[in-house]
């Protein structure tokens, strides 16, 4: 996927089209702000941005309010199991206001910024209803936790009030455990009247002189008894009964703000495109807060893809009364933005890239190599060719139904393009939910049918492993080669001769050296029918991997100045030995994960087979049992491929020849929460 050839284009206008032509900027699309090298300061102004991020965060708030509104209503519906609540306080129906983001377009935002004013009232609105629900909802909770209070005194049927002290006498209330001791030690000194059951009395009423008061209290004290604090006018049940009352009255009028809430679902997708015209507004005012400018005029500077710049430049025209326009191309010391040209197949793995880094304008796209590369390791580790089919059409139905978002679509587009190699490797390794075509055929009475079309990795594990390290080497090799032809553009041919050429003939004597390990005696690698081919490559492989270490450690030290420093830089090119074998063996895990995966699917078939062997009455849970195995095995499968393949893009292959280090290009005007341009 080849990058597209940004421009730099300048703008100088009257300040008096400054709005306009920023809000042209912004519709197209096509033009990201830069700083300008222009040697006069911007007359920033950031009321505009504040305001536009006020009104933003109200139409947000709006938002939130109804979203939970709708949600507590379908909780209150759910709980009590109904269909649709029976409180006459409700009268709208909850809906679940979608988060996802809906497609719309920027004539649709200025149709709601012309009504700003109108969806604001009803912004206000809502505010005022969700205070008015808070205020009853803390009510409501102050006389909760005031009934919790009064709980524990429900056996007592006299009013707090009467509790009291007097100019000569003293009573109380106290709760706690009423023992036969404590009534006897207050016998002495005062009345009591014990409240509650022979086996749960907690509360005792006290009445005793006003002189005697000390010793009462330090007798409750001493027994574990505390006195109510309470005073007022009412007994416990009374209270709790007022409260309850006030608490009904408190939650329909609770449930008619929320009721009022509800009555704005449907002005909930006008709200969330307001809220994006003043997201995308105070975008715009920030930029023009940026432009450098005088009294009259102003300058805007910024990126633009150089196929749409003429029709660019054109629309600025138009909306300026007088303005110059400056379009330069890309020079030496410029920091262009990242932009890929469109390309629905590498699309997806050119968002695993830019996972990695997004490549900088001067570095070609390596785009197109990762997903060959991805492409087969993925369909390797995964290597089933059912799960491959289930894998492709859920991926692309799933893209088609739920139209996700662009980051989603590239990874369920990634999963679904990869998995169709898993169809081939399934079929080449004769793996259909982990039967091999063998086992199938013997379903159907035949017999005969070979196991796979090439191999069956559980048959033969090292055929597997030789195939991974063969790929490995191949994968690093072809870093190399990008390494190799980078410096050669650039003009570094010696460079690209020493420090990449050799490498590159160590790994084919690698590759030589693998291919010979695949295949010691009978051939059973790739060419069955010429084994000798490959049991002779031992001593080519050894001598072209000994020329490229060689040739690695009598060039890696010739740009040192002294002859010891160009030795010692020289031989530590020997380290480059382990740096193979560990490079190598990391394309082990393609191995692993195959071997893995092809195991729990066997293992997964042997427990269907035991379960469908109890009879004819079972087979319904053997087929769910089958269908919730595989999943699972699917499922870990592809979070196994897609981990490790992205490990052995980012470290074994980027690592060699890849710098990243660009941004991606970010049009004026793009940034939005609620709604996606189509």
């Amino acid at each position: 996927m080849a990058l597209v050839e940004m421009q730099k284009l300048r703008i100088v206008g009257l300040k008096s089209r400054q709005a306009d032509i920023t809000d042209v900027l912004a519709k197209s699309g096509k033009f990201e702000v830069s700083a300008s090298p222009v040697p006069f300061a911007a007359a920033s102004n950031d009321t505009d941005v504040e305001k536009f991020l006020t009104l933003k965060a109200r139409c947000a708030v709006a938002v939130d309010a109804v979203a939970s509104a709708n949600a507590r209503v379908a909780d209150i519906i759910k709980k009590a199991g109904k269909a649709k609540t029976t409180d006459p306080a409700v009268t709208h129906e909850p809906i679940k206001i979608k988060s996802a983001r809906f497609f719309s377009s920027a004539e649709e935002l200025d149709e709601a910024g012309a009504r700003a004013e109108d969806i604001l009232a009803k912004t206000d609105e809502i505010g005022r209803l969700v205070s008015l629900g808070t205020e009853y909802r803390s009510a409501i909770s102050k006389l909760a936790a005031r009934n919790k209070q009064l709980a524990p005194y429900l056996a007592c049927p006299e009013k707090f009030s009467e509790f009291r002290e007097t100019d000569k006498a003293y009573s109380v209330l106290a709760s706690g455990k009423v023992t036969a001791a404590a009534i006897g030690a207050l016998s002495e000194f005062a009345m009591t009247a014990p409240y509650g059951g022979p086996k749960s009395c907690n509360l005792v009423g006290v009445v005793a002189l006003k002189s005697d008061k000390e010793r009462v209290s330090e007798i409750l004290s001493a027994h574990g008894l505390s006195v109510c604090g309470i005073n007022e006018d009412g007994s416990a049940e009374e209270l709790i009964r007022k409260n309850d009352e006030e608490i009904a009255a408190l939650s329909a009028c609770e449930k008619s703000a929320i009721d009022g809430i509800l009555a704005f679902n449907d002005d909930v997708s006008d709200i969330k495109k307001l809220h994006d015209f003043y997201m995308i507004e105070a975008e715009k005012a920030a930029a023009s807060n940026a432009y450098p400018a005088t009294a009259s005029t102003f300058v805007a500077e910024g990126w633009v893809p150089k196929p749409s710049a003429e029709a660019l430049v054109s629309e600025v025209e138009k909306a300026g009364e007088a303005v110059a326009i400056l379009i330069d191309d890309v020079k030496e010391g410029d920091d262009p933005p990242t932009l890929y040209k469109e390309n629905k197949i590498l699309a997806p793995y050119q968002a695993l890239t830019d996972g990695y880094s997004p490549p900088s304008y001067f570095e070609f796209d390596p785009s197109p190599f990762t997903a060959f590369f991805f492409f087969v390791f993925f369909g390797l580790m995964t290597a089933d060719m059912g799960y491959g089919i289930v894998l492709t059409l859920g991926a692309f139905l799933a893209v088609k139904i739920m139209k996700p978002e662009k980051g989603m679509k590239n990874l369920m587009l990634l999963i679904g393009y990869s998995s169709v190699a898993a169809i081939a490797w399934g079929i080449l390794f004769g793996s259909v939910f982990g039967l091999s075509f063998g086992d199938i055929a013997g379903l159907f009475g035949a017999t005969g049918v070979p196991s796979a079309l090439w191999f069956n990795p559980m048959d033969d594990p090292i055929q597997l492993m030789i195939l991974s390290l063969l790929f490995g080497v191949v994968h690093i090799t072809c870093g190399y080669c990008l390494h190799f032809a980078g410096n050669i553009t650039k003009g570094r041919i010696t460079d690209a001769l020493f420090d990449d050429g050799f490498q590159i003939v160590t790994y084919v004597g690698v590759f030589l050296l693998v291919l010979w390990l695949g295949n010691p005696k009978d051939g059973m690698f790739v060419i069955k029918s010429y084994p000798e081919a490959f049991s002779s490559l031992l001593v080519p492989g050894l001598i072209i991997m000994a020329a490229g270490l060689a040739g690695t450690v009598l060039t890696k030290g010739r740009k040192k100045p002294s002859i010891g420093g160009k030795i010692i830089t020289g031989l530590s090119g020997l380290y480059g030995i382990v740096n193979i074998l560990s490079d190598v063996l990391s394309y082990a895990r393609l191995f692993g994960i195959t071997i893995a995966s092809c195991a729990i699917a066997f293992a997964f078939n042997i427990i269907i087979e035991m379960v469908s062997g109890f009879g004819v009455a079972v087979i319904p849970i053997a087929v769910v049992l089958a269908v919730v195995l595989h999943a699972f095995n699917m499922a870990m499968g592809v979070l196994s491929a897609y981990v490790h393949n992205a490990r052995l893009q980012y470290l074994e292959f980027y690592g060699k020849f890849y710098t990243g280090d660009g941004h991606t290009f970010v049009p004026l005007g793009s940034k939005t929460r609620y709604v996606r341009f189509a």
